[in-house]
C-alpha cells in the first residue's frame, strides 16, 4: 500500500507556513498532498490562512475576517511572500490538496469553488476537527470527500462514531493513539487513516507499519517516500 505523503501547511518545517513558497517546497520535497488552511477576508475572498489573526506569522496585526485582501497581500507573510488566495494556490500546486476550513463562513466559497471544477473536486479532501463544518460542505456539494481531525485520539470506537456522524470517510489521528488493531478496525470501518505528526524517519516507519493511509509531515525534505 501506498502511504500518501501530506506536507503540513506546505513545508512548514522549513519554509513561511500556508505560503506559495511553501506549498511549492512541499512538491518539490515529494509530497503527495499539501495541507492548508482556510479563511475569508472581510470582502469574502478564500484565502490561505491558519490562526484567525495575521499576529503571528506576518508582519501585521488584526483579525483576518477584519482585513481586506489587498490588507492581507499588503504583507509580508515571511521571506517576502504574501498570503496567498485559494484560487491561486490551487492553480498554482497540481497536487492533491487538504483543505482544512477554519472558518465556517469558508465553507460556502469553498463549495462553489469546488462545484465549479470536478477536476479540482477529485482531488480536494476536505478537513476539520468541527463536525458542523464537515455537514455543512457536504450540504453544499455531497460529493465532496472529507476528513474529521482529531487533536489527541480518542478510543477506536469513538473515532468511528465521530468520524461517521460528521459523515466523514477519513479519521485524521494523532500517532501516539494509534495501533495497529486500531487502524485495522477502521479499515473494516470503511474509513481511510492518516497518522500526524510525523517528524521524521523513524516516526514514518512506525506510521507505515501501522497500515495508515497517509501521514502529515511539518518536515517532507527529512522523509524518504515509501515505494
Amino acid at each position: 500500500m501506498t502511504t500518501i505523503i501530506t506536507g503540513h501547511r506546505g513545508a512548514v518545517g522549513a519554509e513561511p507556513e500556508n505560503t506559495l513558497r511553501s506549498f511549492r517546497r512541499a512538491v518539490a520535497d515529494g509530497c503527495d498532498e499539501i495541507e492548508l488552511d482556510l479563511r475569508v477576508s472581510a470582502d469574502g475572498e478564500l484565502v490561505i490562512m491558519h490562526d484567525a489573526t495575521v499576529d503571528r506569522t506576518t508582519s501585521g496585526s488584526g483579525e483576518v475576517a477584519a482585513l481586506t485582501l489587498a490588507e492581507l497581500r499588503a504583507l509580508d507573510a515571511g521571506l517576502g511572500e504574501h498570503i496567498p488566495t485559494w484560487a491561486e494556490t490551487v492553480a498554482a500546486i497540481d497536487i492533491r490538496i487538504q483543505a482544512e476550513v477554519k472558518a465556517e463562513a469558508a465553507v460556502p466559497l469553498l463549495a462553489q469553488s469546488l462545484k465549479a471544477d470536478p477536476a479540482l473536486a477529485a482531488r480536494t479532501l476536505v478537513t476539520s476537527f468541527h463536525p458542523e463544518i464537515l455537514l455543512a460542505i457536504r450540504e453544499l456539494f455531497p460529493e465532496v470527500e472529507t476528513g474529521h481531525i482529531f487533536g489527541r485520539t480518542p478510543e477506536v470506537a469513538e473515532v468511528i462514531t465521530r468520524t461517521r456522524a460528521a459523515g466523514a470517510t477519513w479519521s485524521l489521528c494523532g500517532l501516539a493513539g494509534l495501533t495497529p488493531d486500531a487502524v485495522a478496525e477502521l479499515h473494516a470501518a470503511g474509513l481511510k487513516v492518516t497518522a500526524w505528526p510525523i517528524p521524521d524517519p523513524a516516526a514514518l516507519a512506525q506510521a507505515t507499519a501501522l497500515g495508515v493511509d497517509g501521514i502529515t509531515t511539518d518536515n517532507p525534505h527529512l522523509l524518504n517516500p515509501p515505494t
